[in-house]
C-alpha cells in the first residue's frame, strides 16, 4: 500500500468542541489498572487487537467521534509513529461467548473509523499515576453506537511499527476483602469460636469462589448459609436473632438462609464449600452473605454452634475483553475476558 503524504501527520487534536467524555470502564477513570500491555503498540511488529466494551458500561446512544489512550502510570515513552488504521462495530455476540475468531466479533456495522494511516503517537513525559488520558484520536468517520443492540469493539490493526516502548494502562485485577455482619461467633465444647472466610482473594464471575470454616471439631457436620439480607425481619425473627430461645445463648443468626449446604469437617477442624459465580458480567458488583455453623452436641442445649456472618462483593472481572494476535493474518487470536486498554471516548 502507498500512503499519501497528507496522511503522513499526527491526527491528535488537544480538544474537541461540543464533546463529551467517557471513561471505559467508568471505574478506571481516575484510578490506575493493575497491568500494562505492548498490545498493540509496544511490539515491533505487526498486531491485531480487538477491545470488546460490554452494553452495561454505556448509559446511552451516542456517536463516537475519537479515543483517548493512556499509558501506564509511571510510565514514560517517546513519540512513535505506526503505520495503523482502527474499526469500530457493535459486537454480536455476548461478553461471555466474546469469539477466539476475529471475524466473528465483528459487526454488522463495521466502519473503517480511521483509514489506514501514518499515526504518530505522542510522547509522555509524566509519571503521574494514573498518567493522564493522552489527546484524542480524532476519527474521519464518526460511530453511531446503541448499547441497545450489543457491546462495542475497537479494533486496531497496527500494519508496522518500529521497535520501541509504548504501554497502556489495562484493566485491574481486583480484591474481595470480607466483611463482617452482625454479633461474634459463639464458642464451641472446643473453647474455639467458629469462622468463616472466604478462601477466595479475587471473587469474579465466571470463576470459582471457595468458603472456609475453622475452629470446629474433626468430624463434625459443618453447614453454610447463603443469604441476601442481613438485617430486619425475616420468618418471623428479626436479623440478627440470638438464638438463646433455642438454646443456644450467644449464638446468633444473621443473615437469611436462602440455601444451605453441609459437609464433615477435616481433622484440623476446616471444612470447606466450592461455588462457581455466574457467568454473566451482571454478577459484577453483587453482595454475597453467608454465615456458618457446625453441630457440636457439648457446646448448648441446641448442639449447634455459629459464627460471625461475612459478607463479599463480586469485584471482577470489569466486563471487557481483548483479542489480540502477533501478526495481522491470523484470523484467530489469544481471548482475554476481563482484560482490556483503559480509553476514554469522545462522544456527541
Amino acid at each position: 500500500m502507498v500512503l499519501h503524504p497528507a496522511l503522513c501527520v499526527s491526527v491528535f487534536s488537544a480538544a474537541l468542541v461540543a464533546q463529551n467524555l467517557v471513561p471505559v470502564p467508568a471505574s478506571h477513570a481516575a484510578i490506575e489498572g493493575s497491568g500494562s500491555t505492548n498490545v498493540p503498540f509496544g511490539r515491533s511488529t505487526p498486531t491485531r487487537v480487538q477491545y470488546a466494551y460490554d452494553a452495561s458500561l454505556f448509559s446511552m446512544p451516542v456517536t463516537i467521534t475519537g479515543v483517548q489512550l493512556r499509558l501506564d502510570g509511571g510510565a514514560t515513552a517517546a513519540p512513535k509513529t505506526v503505520d495503523c488504521e482502527l474499526r469500530m462495530s457493535t459486537l454480536p455476540l455476548s461478553l461471555v461467548s466474546f469469539s477466539v475468531d476475529f471475524a466473528q466479533n465483528r459487526g454488522s456495522d463495521e466502519q473503517i473509523v480511521l483509514p489506514r494511516q501514518l499515526l504518530t503517537l505522542p510522547a509522555q513525559a509524566s509519571t503521574a499515576i494514573p498518567s493522564p488520558f493522552l489527546p484524542t484520536i480524532a476519527f474521519a468517520a464518526p460511530f453511531a453506537y446503541s448499547p441497545q443492540n450489543g457491546g462495542l469493539v475497537l479494533e486496531i490493526i497496527v500494519h508496522g511499527q518500529p521497535p520501541g516502548a509504548y504501554s497502556l494502562d489495562v484493566t485491574w485485577v481486583c480484591d474481595s476483602p470480607d466483611l463482617p455482619i452482625g454479633p461474634l461467633s459463639c464458642l464451641g465444647s472446643n473453647g474455639q469460636p467458629l469462622v468463616v472466610e472466604s478462601a477466595t482473594t479475587q471473587v469474579m464471575w465466571g470463576r470459582p469462589w471457595v468458603a472456609r470454616t475453622s475452629g470446629t471439631l474433626p468430624g463434625a457436620i459443618s453447614l453454610l448459609a447463603l443469604g441476601t439480607v442481613e438485617s430486619g425481619p425475616w420468618a418471623g425473627l428479626n436479623l440478627p436473632q440470638e438464638l438463646q430461645v433455642l438454646g443456644a445463648p450467644n449464638c446468633w443468626l444473621s443473615i437469611d438462609v436462602a440455601g444451605s449446604w453441609a459437609t464433615i469437617a477435616q481433622n484440623d477442624g476446616t471444612a470447606t464449600f466450592p461455588f462457581v459465580i455466574p457467568n454473566t458480567p451482571l454478577a459484577l458488583g453483587s453482595w454475597i452473605r453467608f454465615q456458618g455453623a457446625a453441630f457440636d452436641p457439648a457446646a448448648n442445649a441446641l448442639g449447634l454452634v455459629t459464627s460471625q456472618a461475612k459478607k463479599i462483593q463480586v469485584c471482577g472481572a470489569e466486563p471487557v475483553a481483548r483479542l489480540w494476535s502477533n501478526g495481522i493474518t491470523p484470523t484467530f487470536g489469544v481471548r482475554e475476558i476481563g482484560m482490556s486498554a483503559v480509553v476514554r471516548f469522545t462522544v456527541q
